[in-house]
């Protein structure tokens, strides 16, 4: 092979053998700006990310958005941490609109301050997840949003607030026909409007206040709105100046000094005490005979002695007697609200009575709460919620001719 051919091709096996180095050394130098570039941009947002910042989500969970006035629905809030720190939660803010629902149970070991959860400065750990139980009554009619609220404070110790997606909650309100209100409007909304008419109840109730004021409530309504209200008691005091004032009101007093201790009127009767069933029994159906015949305006009696008259004649006299009393009510028309402490008596005398009325509403006590629970009403639509009595709620001022209603 001539020497000027074999030149010619070692030139051209050394200029491609350069191309390609020259190719491999700009691949390699995009290659190291690429990489460099990106470690670049890495580094700068490490610079901008602060692994201190907190990344806290919530989220509240309504059992009911629809329901009825007097009725509970669980209500529980969510709270996430998906940041790398811990943070402490604060308080819930705005945990239930100011009116119309309320909180009827709180979780345990937070406290309720205004409208605020407490949450005790609570520690919530990367990756956890803390959820708060609670329970809420619906108080009155309405469309109500549930908006809360989450304060926590940051790794650095900033105070930050979590708005929460609203829950909506439709809250009705029924009130069937044919009922006689108690004057209580959170009772009102468990019976659906009151107690039913020619219908009795017993209020089987420990002793205090508040069982006193749903009793005060419920003649005083019958009272302002002018219908034959009754009330069969040993204690007048209560009373005295109302039955002066109102004569639709009617009062029975069954007490041994009612001859010296109570004002002689006409819609006063005083009677020796409970020994007598029948002294207590002819002026009651003496009364009602006075009455014109039933209209569409409700009657209503309360009978506060059945736990004496139970003491003093026990079961089968009780029984006789009661049954005559409440046939002659219910025929004129009459709802009846009747007072008992089973505590006071035997379950079988207690029982016996119980029994006799159709329908039962029970007050206990539950850690220095009074709790009311309707236990039956035959026949009859209501709520079976608990209902916390609270006396301010419950309170009334009674005054000469006219009642002043707490709210």
């Amino acid at each position: 092979m001539p020497q000027d051919h074999k030149s010619r091709n070692s030139s051209d096996k050394l200029e491609l053998l350069l191309r390609k180095v020259n190719a491999l050394e700009s691949a390699a130098r995009l290659d190291a700006e690429a990489l460099a570039k990106a470690r670049m941009k890495r580094k700068l947002m490490d610079q901008s990310l602060d692994i201190s910042e907190p990344l806290v989500q919530a989220k509240s969970i309504v059992e009911k958005q629809e329901l009825f006035a007097g009725e509970h629905f669980n209500f529980d809030i969510e709270i996430a941490n998906h940041g790398q720190t811990p943070v402490t939660l604060e308080r819930i803010e705005e945990l239930v609109p100011c009116c119309g629902l309320e909180l009827s149970m709180l979780p345990t070991g937070f406290y309720l301050e205004g409208s605020s959860l407490d949450l005790c400065s609570r520690t919530l750990e990367p990756s956890k997840v803390e959820r708060i139980k609670m329970k809420v009554r619906a108080r009155e009619k309405g469309t109500y949003a549930i908006a809360p609220r989450i304060a926590f404070l940051s790794g650095k110790g900033t105070t930050k607030t979590l708005e929460m997606t609203s829950q909506i909650v439709i809250v009705n309100e029924v009130s069937l026909p044919d009922r006689v209100s108690v004057g209580y409007k959170d009772l009102d909304n468990l019976l659906f409007g009151g107690l039913p008419e020619r219908y009795a109840v017993v209020v089987n109730s420990v002793s205090c206040d508040e069982t006193m004021l749903i009793v005060n409530r419920f003649l005083e309504k019958g009272v302002r709105n002018g219908e034959p209200t009754f009330l069969i008691t040993i204690d007048a005091s209560r009373w005295e100046r109302v039955a002066e004032d109102f004569p639709n009101f009617h009062l029975f007093v069954c007490n041994p000094q009612a001859e010296t201790a109570v004002k002689s009127l006409p819609n006063i009767t005083k009677l020796r005490g409970v020994e007598s069933l029948t002294d207590i029994s002819i002026p009651v159906f003496s009364t009602l005979r006075g009455l014109e015949e039933p209209s569409r305006k409700p009657r209503r009696v309360c009978i506060e002695v059945l736990s004496d008259i139970l003491l003093q004649h026990h079961a089968a006299q009780t029984r006789r007697w009661l049954v005559s009393l409440i046939t002659e009510l219910k025929s004129k028309g009459f709802a009846i609200l009747a007072l008992m402490n089973s505590l006071m008596h035997s379950i079988e005398e207690a029982q016996a009575v119980l029994d006799l009325f159709d329908g039962e509403i029970e007050v206990s006590e539950v850690e220095s709460h009074k709790i009311l629970r309707i236990k039956r009403m035959y026949g009859q639509n209501y709520i079976p919620d608990e209902l916390e009595l609270k006396r301010e709620r419950l309170s009334t001022i009674g005054m000469s001719g006219r009642m002043i209603y707490q709210t």
